[in-house]
């Protein structure tokens, strides 16, 4: 007979397999001694590795909500973004090169022709991308008829495509505005239900451009974007944009008591821009022609276009981590110097800033865009105007761009000395090491006023599989002079960044 009276010992830390099939065992022998079976045919062990697999799959589930609701820990997209939301943080979205292309008329164009907006033109085949890069024309222009010398034109333009081909009225706001018409794309019909969710059929879609209009089948209304519906009204108007784990963006609509419902059968449509990132920066030239030919009308030849520049990814889920809860901090008000530059994250485009004080009335907020990229005059002014009424009283504001400092790391005539292990190819092991130091030096490890150790850079290297022994020679600022090994020391305002690498590896294959 079993004793009622024994303690049973459980280990609440064994949740795997193994575990709770030791466990289950063990309690086995306690309140049935008489079974000592412990062969994998005994269907008591049968029944008790199949409650032990469950378990397992369980406990797994059990672990993956827990990190799901931690900012530290989460790694699902959706989970990173929810809890960024309830720190009142909101993660910069992808952002589109932009720059100008000029046109210029054929001889066969004999009299002026109008370039609508929306106009794409084109690169060239991009290997990497297995398509052409495409950018619009944000303003009508008009092209002269041809003469000598040939005259051109320029315009703006923004990478991206706009989406959307079935032209919808507008209703106009007031009986005397004028009507406008927009191309859109059909997402769906209305059940007239609570919360209905759309999908946008292209990815990756802007969202800050995504535009819904409700279609009656005789005109069409538009509807206003929100962040979330916690203080809508029932009779609000009003939509909000996600992207999913996946990739793919929705369009949510309220229940009826946060944000309307819009009606049974009415057509829901949307007009947005799919782009943005950092392959639509190119340089000067590249955009050759015409994505549709216009009679007449070509690219103005030699380097129509400009540089395109301002391309940048979206926020990754590490840098969401590390900036929420800077924002959180501040509370909308700038005390001391960290809250200046913690601010300043709250303002689209901004991924790193730090606040630096001038004098006792006057602070200088340093700031840099995704991947490093400088931000334009127009979003550091953004910058300022944010932070500015936030201050102290009295308090200046003024914005500018970091400083970017290369690092290099060993030099032309006197190489990092590299030995490789006998099983490795060399030219893998250098190829590793290269892009392990580079990888040091990403957005999110390091930032303003980072200091670059020297036994950093050696812990990476040898580190890398292959490696046998390392010995740097140079370690220095692009602007100081290529000799010696110190740790590099960056001032506030700058952000060491990758220079170049020279290595000579000896040793393996």
């Amino acid at each position: 007979m079993a004793d009622d009276n024994a303690v049973t010992q459980i280990d609440y830390t064994s949740r795997d397999y193994v575990g709770y099939r030791t466990s289950l065992l063990n309690y086995a022998t306690q309140v049935l001694p008489t079974w000592t079976s412990r062969s994998p045919a005994d269907f008591g062990v049968l029944m008790v590795e199949i409650f032990s697999y469950l378990g397992d799959i369980v406990s797994f589930y059990q672990d993956r909500i827990q990190d799901e609701s931690f900012l530290a820990t989460a790694t699902l997209p959706s989970s990173v973004m929810a809890i960024a939301q309830q720190l009142g943080y909101v993660p910069y979205t992808a952002q589109p090169a932009q720059g100008s292309v000029a046109f210029s008329p054929t001889s066969s164009l004999t009299a002026p022709t109008v370039l609508p907006a929306g106009t794409q033109v084109i690169t060239a085949f991009q290997q990497n991308l297995d398509a052409p890069v495409f950018y619009e024309t944000q303003d009508d222009i008009t092209v002269p008829a041809y003469t000598t010398p040939v005259p051109t034109v320029a315009v703006t333009v923004v990478e991206g495509r706009t989406q959307g081909s079935r032209p919808v009225t507008l209703y106009p706001p007031t009986p005397t505005s004028a009507a406008v018409t927009v191309n859109v794309e059909d997402l769906g019909v209305s059940s007239g239900a609570q919360s209905q969710d759309f999908t946008l059929a292209k990815t990756p879609a802007l969202l800050d451009t995504v535009r819904v209009i409700l279609d009656d089948g005789t005109g069409g209304t538009e509807w206003t974007v929100a962040t979330d519906f916690l203080l809508a009204l029932p009779t609000d108007q009003i939509f909000t944009v996600y992207t999913d784990n996946a990739g793919t963006s929705h369009v949510t609509f309220g229940d009826g008591i946060n944000g309307a419902i819009p009606a049974t059968g009415m057509k829901v449509t949307a007009s947005y821009r799919i782009g943005g990132g950092t392959y639509g920066n190119m340089p000067a030239g590249s955009i050759v022609d015409l994505a549709a030919a216009v009679p007449g009308i070509q690219i103005a030849a030699p380097g129509g276009s400009s540089d395109m520049t301002g391309g940048a990814d979206a926020e990754s889920l590490d840098q969401i981590r590390a900036n929420a809860p800077r924002a959180f901090r501040t509370q909308g008000r700038a005390v001391n110097l960290q809250d200046y530059a913690d601010l300043a994250l709250n303002v689209q485009g901004v991924a790193d800033a730090m606040a630096v004080g001038v004098s006792n009335a006057a602070v200088s907020v340093y700031v840099i865009g995704p991947n490093y990229t400088p931000l334009s005059e127009f979003q550091r002014d953004q910058v300022a105007a944010y932070v500015q009424p936030l201050s102290l009283a009295g308090a200046v504001v003024s914005v500018f761009n970091g400083t970017l400092v290369p690092i290099n790391i060993g030099g032309q005539t006197t190489p990092i000395q590299l030995g490789v292990l006998q099983r490795y190819r060399r030219q893998n092991v250098v190829l590793a090491v290269t892009q392990n130091v580079q990888n040091a030096f990403a957005p999110g490890i390091v930032g303003f006023g980072s200091r670059v150790s020297l036994s950093q850079i050696y812990e990476i290297i040898q580190s890398t599989p292959g490696v046998d022994w390392v010995q740097i020679n140079i370690m220095a600022r692009y602007d100081l002079p290529q000799s010696g090994t110190a740790d590099i020391l960056c001032r506030d305002w700058e952000i060491p960044v990758f220079g170049n690498i020279y290595i000579a590896a000896s040793g393996g294959v």
